[in-house]
């Protein structure tokens, strides 16, 4: 699936779709609606550390998604979907909300894995990721107006400190006592946010689905009406590169020539850049940032140091006008099918599948959190249901028809014993199971040895176990027996063709499988004659194994679900 045309989900393959990226699209179009409705509501109001807030809030849904959801690399693929639905915003400048969003998350998915998912490592990252909205703002402001704008905040800081009477000769030490609140409040709400998550178990959500809502027009498809060059997206992001490189160089009069022929070019060709100049908001802050250079920068002693002054004030309002329209420009033509269409052959697809099936849910979610009365009253309560409908959403968004079932969890968290409590469950006894299951020998409190037993004949191999000889193929302390693997081949290349009834379980798959090795090849034959199946897989290599057979498939955590839940999967499953 790709983002060319009007393709909606049900017309993909959404089999494809590795698990994580399945739940980083369900957690980022949560964060980004919230983002779409209190951003535009902080953002409208000019409330103050609101760049802060906005990043709490993103911090508290990563938390508790975690929570949900504890799998490597959910923080950094959340924060990726998130920022591209930010393309969405009204903001004037996309790029620099998008990248502080994804800088968020890299910043929590690297300190928690440094510090191994620990309470410090989420402090810690939680601190960090919140503070990174100031050095955000920074960037920000000295791409769009140049070095110029520290100089005028140095003399806004000094007039500042006559006006109130205080003395003041450092004025980078607002700066740093504005890092210091945002690195202490995101570091106490990251410690809230570990502490008070709840467990997946204690959610509850008293709607089991959200109301259906009509398919909204995903945002980063190509518009019908607007065409796309790739030649204009090399020229405009050379024009921005020049720009900022060499504008200061040249003369105002000349600069402004070029600077203003580039928008007028751009208002013709993206009608987007039109509504932008109709803002009021844009001038106001052009023409109070020429008037504060003017009186700061230059001075009262005389017209010339006043006309010095102002000159370096257009200055700014020239290079921000360059920037706001040339990143405009570089959003629309970043999404030419021809540029999507080479980021998926290298690799990128899953990204923009992930972000369409994040738009997808977005107007389901937009109307949940727009009820914000209630999310005032009861947030951790309002919270905790959101998250459970995202699982919800979920599961409902994998294949409707799958050809798969994975049953994942650790080792110890019963998976074995799930397939053993389906086989003779009651009410799917007249399924016909194949394949086989394994077994575990302990001994002193430890796995020492693992046999597959084949469901129809009962009998038994040994397929791994800890003590020597030595085998060519191992994993971790486990050496596997050629006699074991042998089996499990002999039985699945033993399965009769199937009927309605009947479905192969393989019991588990791991590390050499997805090396072609053991029953790998055994099991690419039966994903190709599109058998029915139940697999049992870990967490740790969910992905790569519904990535390597592109799976049709749907996914039930084991400690999360119950018997009765998956059995009732397994008999609409095979109807």
């Amino acid at each position: 699936m790709s983002f060319i045309g009007n393709k909606n989900l049900s017309q993909t393959d959404a089999k494809v779709l590795p698990d994580i990226w399945l739940k980083a699209a369900m957690l980022g179009s949560l964060w980004a609606s919230i983002e779409i409705i209190l951003g535009s509501f902080l953002h409208n109001l000019h409330i103050p550390f609101s760049g802060t807030f906005l990043a709490s809030v993103g911090l508290i849904l990563m938390i508790n998604g975690y929570k949900l959801w504890p799998v490597k690399g959910l923080f950094w693929r959340t924060a990726l979907v998130t920022a591209a639905m930010k393309s969405i915003s009204p903001s004037a400048i996309i790029f620099g909300p998008m990248i502080g969003i994804f800088m968020e998350g890299i910043i929590l998915e690297v300190m928690v894995r440094l510090f191994r998912r620990n309470w410090l490592g989420f402090v810690l990252g939680g601190a960090l990721a919140v503070s990174w909205s100031l050095f955000q703002k920074i960037f920000v402001l000295l791409m769009t107006y140049g070095p110029d704008f520290v100089k005028l905040y140095e003399q806004l800081y000094f007039m500042a400190s006559r006006s109130f009477g205080f003395e003041g000769d450092a004025p980078f030490d607002l700066v740093r006592a504005i890092f210091i609140i945002d690195l202490s409040f995101g570091a106490l709400v990251a410690g809230l946010s570990y502490r008070k998550i709840r467990s997946q178990s204690s959610i509850s959500f008293p709607e089991s689905k959200f109301e259906a809502a009509p398919k909204k027009e995903n945002l980063l498809v190509a518009s019908a009406t607007q065409s796309y060059s790739v030649l204009l997206f090399l020229v405009n992001l050379i024009v921005l590169i020049l720009g900022l490189a060499y504008l200061s160089d040249i003369s105002i009069s000349i600069g402004g020539v070029l600077v203003l022929t580039y928008v007028t070019v751009n208002i013709f060709r993206y009608n987007r850049s039109l509504k932008r100049l109709k803002r009021p908001q844009l001038w106001i802050q052009l023409i109070a940032m020429m008037g504060l250079s003017g009186l700061l920068l230059g001075g009262w002693d005389s017209t010339a140091s006043l006309l010095i002054g102002l000159e370096t004030g257009i200055a700014m309002a020239i290079r921000a006008l360059l920037v706001i329209f040339a990143f405009s420009a570089l959003s629309i033509e970043m999404r030419n099918p021809a540029i999507i269409g080479w980021f998926t052959r290298l690799g990128m697809g899953v990204l923009f599948d992930s972000i369409s099936l994040a738009f997808e849910v977005l107007p389901r979610l937009l109307k949940r959190v727009s009820e914000i009365d209630r999310i005032w009253r009861h947030p951790f309560r309002t919270l905790s249901q959101l998250l459970a409908a995202l699982e919800d959403l979920r599961v409902e968004h994998h294949s409707e028809n799958p050809r798969v079932i994975i049953l994942t969890g650790n080792p110890g968290d019963g998976k074995t014993n799930m397939i053993q409590a389906l086989i003779r469950n009651e009410s799917l006894r007249e399924i016909d199971f194949h394949g086989f299951y394994s077994r575990g020998d302990w001994v002193e409190n430890e796995r020492d040895a693992y046999h597959i037993v084949d469901i129809q004949s009962h009998a038994s191999e040994t397929l791994c176990e800890r003590k020597a000889p030595a085998s060519e193929w191992q994993a971790g302390p486990f050496n596997f027996r050629r006699p074991g693997l042998e089996f499990g081949c002999k039985v699945l290349n033993s399965i009769p063709p199937q009927n309605s009834g009947s479905i192969v379980v393989i019991d588990e798959i791991g590390h050499l499988e997805l090396k072609d090795q053991g029953w790998g090849h055994c099991m690419s034959d039966l994903v190709k004659n599109k058998t029915r199946m139940i697999w049992t897989v870990r967490p740790s290599l969910l992905d790569a194994v519904i990535a390597k057979w592109g799976l049709d498939y749907k996914v039930f955590d084991v400690k999360k679900f119950t018997e009765a839940q998956i059995s009732n999967s397994i008999r609409s499953f095979l109807i």
